[in-house]
């Protein structure tokens, strides 16, 4: 007489995901199956007024068609200087039909602020 026995094993591994899942920017290759316009039209439902496309329209970035921005990155640096820092470092490694995650981490330095003591108002009592 056989026996037959049947079990099983589980691991288990979850966590709490942000949507959308990017916090900073997404740089879509050309030919990304949902297109530009798709995946904007996506983080707009699920976090209205954040993002902001770049379009990339050049023959150094011909495998880039778009970079898609979360629009606070944009106050703290001008469009082309990002432009400028992800064509040095990021664009290379995208193929066509890649869409890749990018986390910019920006710190604003100020140094040496200068002024009259005689220009600060008076304390308030």
């Amino acid at each position: 007489m056989s026996t037959t026995t049947t079990s099983y094993s589980i691991n288990l591994d979850f966590e709490t995901i942000k949507l959308p899942p990017v916090s900073d920017m997404l740089i879509l290759g050309k030919k990304v199956p949902q297109g530009k316009h798709g995946v904007l039209h996506s983080f707009q439902l699920i976090s209205p007024d954040v993002f902001e496309v770049i379009e990339i329209n050049d023959d150094i970035n011909k495998n880039i068609e778009a970079v898609i921005v979360n629009k606070t990155i944009l106050k703290k640096l001008p469009k082309n200087t990002i432009i400028k820092v992800l064509s040095e470092h990021v664009f290379p490694f995208v193929t066509k039909g890649e869409t890749v995650k990018v986390n910019f981490d920006v710190h604003i330095f100020q140094r040496d602020i200068k002024g009259d003591i005689d220009d600060d108002p008076a304390p308030d009592k």
